[in-house]
């Protein structure tokens, strides 16, 4: 999945009336997985080339950072 599949989906959602400020993202890996819920997004990896260009982003389930 790309970022931009990301956004085309919840830009269809805001226009069917969702608001997206009370939905609540979560990760399974399978229907039969157990829920987690995703509390922060980053970003991940950048090209080996340059360092520069953003090619990830990683939703985490637990982060260090709303801890401290």
């Amino acid at each position: 999945m790309t970022a931009d599949t990301l956004l085309a989906f919840l830009f269809a959602l805001a226009q069917r009336g969702v608001d997206l400020s009370s939905v609540t993202l979560n990760y399974r890996f399978d229907d039969d997985s157990d829920v987690e819920s995703i509390a922060w997004v980053g970003e991940d990896l950048y090209d080996p080339e340059t360092n520069r260009t953003l090619r990830s982003i990683v939703f985490q389930s637990n982060n260090w950072q709303e801890e401290n």
